[in-house]
C-alpha cells in the first residue's frame, strides 16, 4: 500500500528522511522551507496535499514553518482526523488542538528514545561549536554545563573525556546528586557566580533564563557561552554583549553535524508511532 506522507524540509535531516521513507514505500510529498523567499509558497501547497495525507511530518521545531497562524488555519480546515501528525516542540495550543480533534500526534522531542539518541549527536555538535568559538583548548579548561538532562549529561561526559574540568549547575537536588554520582562537581544556580570565575566556556541546555547577569559578569572576558536550549535560549545575550563575551545560540545541532544519523533516529520513531497507531 502506497502511503501518502507530507514532509516539511527545514534542514538536511528531512532530506535524508525523505530518502529513507521513499525506500520504505511512502509516497513522500516534500515542502522545502529552507529558502525564506519561497517558504510561503511551499506552505500554500499544504492545503491540497492534506486531503490525501496519511501522515504529516512537521519540522523540529515546528516554529520553523513560516506563518504559524496560517499553518494552524490550514490544519484546522483541511487536516483529516485519521492523519498521523509528527513534529518537534509543539506548542501547548497545538497539542490542545490535536487532542480536541482526536488527532494522534507525536512530539519527537518528548519521545524518550529520540531525545536520548539525539543527545549523542548534540554532544558531538557542542564540541565542534566550542572548538570554533573558544580561544582555548577543551583539555584542562574549566567548563560549566547548565542543566543535566539528556543533552547536558551527554555533553558533560564527552567534555570530561576530552580532559575538561566540568562543573554542572542544576536546580534540583536529585539532578545534582545524579551528576555527582557520574563524577562531576555539581552546584545549585545560586553558586553560579562563584563557579563562573575562571570558567573558559559555558554550555547552557536549560530553556529558561538561567545564565543571567550575576553569572555572566563573573566570567572572564575571553570566555564563551554556547546555548543549545530552544529559542530564545536561557542566556541573557544582551548582558553578555555588554561584557564582550562571545555567545552562540546553536539550535538543531543533530541536523547540522549528524543529519543522516538523525534521520535514522526519526525514522525509527515514525515506525514505532505508526505501529502503535494502526487503523
Amino acid at each position: 500500500m502506497c502511503r501518502q506522507t507530507i514532509l516539511f524540509i527545514s534542514d538536511m535531516r528531512q532530506v535524508y528522511l525523505a530518502e529513507i521513507l521513499t525506500k520504505k514505500g511512502h509516497n513522500v510529498r516534500c515542502l522545502d522551507i529552507r529558502n525564506s523567499e519561497t517558504a510561503a509558497d511551499q506552505l500554500m501547497k499544504l492545503k491540497g496535499f492534506l486531503k490525501e495525507a496519511d501522515m504529516l511530518i512537521l519540522p523540529i521545531p515546528v516554529t520553523k514553518v513560516p506563518d504559524q497562524e496560517r499553518l494552524t488555519d490550514m490544519l484546522n480546515k483541511n487536516l483529516k482526523n485519521e492523519t498521523l501528525v509528527l513534529g518537534g516542540c509543539f506548542s501547548e495550543a497545538q497539542k490542545e488542538f490535536f487532542t480536541g480533534r482526536g488527532i494522534r500526534f507525536l512530539d519527537f522531542m518528548e519521545d524518550e528514545i529520540v531525545t536520548e539518541e539525539n543527545a549523542v549527536a548534540t554532544a558531538e555538535g557542542v564540541i565542534a561549536e566550542l572548538v570554533s568559538l573558544s580561544p582555548y583548548n577543551i583539555h584542562d579548561a574549566k567548563i560549566i554545563v547548565t542543566g543535566y538532562g539528556h543533552c547536558g549529561r551527554a555533553a558533560a561526559m564527552r567534555l570530561h573525556a576530552l580532559g575538561a574540568r566540568v562543573t554542572v549547575l542544576a536546580r534540583r537536588r536529585e539532578v545534582r546528586r545524579k551528576a555527582k554520582n557520574d563524577g562531576f562537581y555539581a552546584a545549585d544556580f545560586a553558586f553560579g557566580p562563584e563557579e563562573a570565575m575562571g570558567a573558559a566556556m559555558l554550555v547552557n541546555t536549560v530553556p529558561a533564563p538561567v545564565v543571567t547577569r550575576p553569572i555572566i559578569q563573573e566570567l572572564p572576558r575571553d570566555a564563551c557561552i554556547l546555548d543549545i536550549a530552544s529559542k530564545p535560549g536561557g542566556t541573557d545575550f544582551e548582558c553578555a554583549k555588554e561584557f564582550g563575551i562571545k555567545t552562540n545560540l546553536a539550535l538543531s545541532l543533530p541536523g547540522k553535524y549528524a543529519p543522516k544519523e538523525s534521520a535514522c533516529i526519526l525514522n525509527r520513531a515514525i515506525e514505532r508511532f505508526a505501529l502503535n497507531n494502526k487503523p
